[in-house]
């Protein structure tokens, strides 16, 4: 199973939230061991939202803080989703085009809406380990986000929620504006159908291709990095068993070698050189990082022989594995 990771863009405005509620972010970001200067680039590990939001409870002093922080999100975040929203023709339609691409923001987001009559069902697909902050959080986004996009016309039934055990009845109405049902099959928000026919003020043919373009180039960059990092994980699983041929992780893939050639050529790498700065790693840390004999190294990276590490490792790091060790241990 792959790693789920969230973009950046998706936090930056909980960094915000925390600063307009008159909380430090930085102290926050700190508690995580993350440098001043807000968050880096890229994505990140799923799994650090419980970190997060244990270092905003503690932050904070709010023991509800996901509904806490949605109340001081901005109703814009200047994300490329939203754009998609702003420049289709309807708010239906906009919400269609956003959801093609919502991986962009994580990977946990299996969203897609569904219309029952007069109401809509936004369900947002997170699943039941997911800390309970976040998807209260972002039912609150949601609502303050559609409530702008539809300025004002947005009419929200119910959030669902998958935990048992949340904030009281009143406080969800407060910030939701409607009620809360804890312990739902799934995370969803339900509202007003009717709305999904809005027309966008700021609908245009052409700035909607132009979003479209962008996105279609930002997904096709988060799968190349997925499968750089599967593959880089199954070299790590395979040379176990002194293997680690493109044949083989191909194989673990279920498509043609040639086929894993072309992708990884298109990712910008070769499958080599990936084999090669993975046994480079590990030999670095297992040298450093252990007591393991050489002999154990040697197995643990894939070489057959003792004098082929040697000789490769040097051509690697420019010394031999004894002089590396030494030198780090002083």
């Amino acid at each position: 199973m792959r790693d789920l990771t969230d973009d950046v863009a998706l936090m930056r405005p909980v960094i915000d939230a925390l600063r307009a509620s008159g909380n430090d972010p930085e102290r926050v970001l700190a508690r995580l061991g993350l440098p001043p200067g807000g968050l880096p680039a890229g994505r990140f590990p799923h799994a650090a939202q419980a970190m997060f939001w244990k270092a905003a409870i503690e932050e904070c002093g709010e023991e509800h803080v996901g509904l806490f922080l949605a109340q001081h999100l901005p109703a814009f975040h200047g994300l490329l989703l939203e754009y998609l929203f702003l420049s289709s023709e309807t708010f239906g339609e906009g919400l269609r085009h956003a959801l093609r691409y919502v991986r962009l923001l994580s990977d946990t987001l299996n969203a897609r809406f569904e219309v029952h009559g007069e109401r809509a069902v936004l369900s947002l697909g997170l699943g039941p380990g997911t800390p309970r902050h976040f998807p209260e959080m972002l039912a609150g986004a949601v609502i303050h986000l559609f409530d702008a996009l539809t300025e004002g016309d947005f009419r929200p039934h119910e959030v669902q929620l998958m935990h048992e055990v949340g904030a009281p009845a009143e406080r969800y109405r407060q910030v939701y504006g409607c009620p809360a049902l804890l312990g739902s099959a799934g995370y969803a928000l339900v509202f007003n159908a009717a709305v999904l026919d809005k027309a966008s003020r700021h609908a245009a043919p052409e700035l909607l291709r132009i979003h479209e373009s962008l996105a279609r180039r930002q997904l096709a960059e988060v799968e190349r990095l997925d499968l750089v990092r599967k593959v880089r994980e199954l070299i790590g699983e395979l040379l176990v068993d002194s293997g680690a041929t493109l044949e083989q992780v191909a194989a673990r893939l279920n498509m043609p070698a040639r086929r894993l050639r072309e992708r990884l050529a298109m990712a910008g790498v070769r499958f080599n050189d990936l084999v090669t700065d993975y046994r480079c790693r590990l030999a670095k840390n297992l040298l450093l990082n252990t007591d393991e004999r050489i002999e154990v190294i040697v197995e643990r990276t894939g070489f057959s022989e003792p004098s082929t590490f040697y000789r490769a490792f040097k051509r690697w790091v420019g010394e031999t594995p004894v002089e590396f060790r030494k030198r780090g241990k002083v």
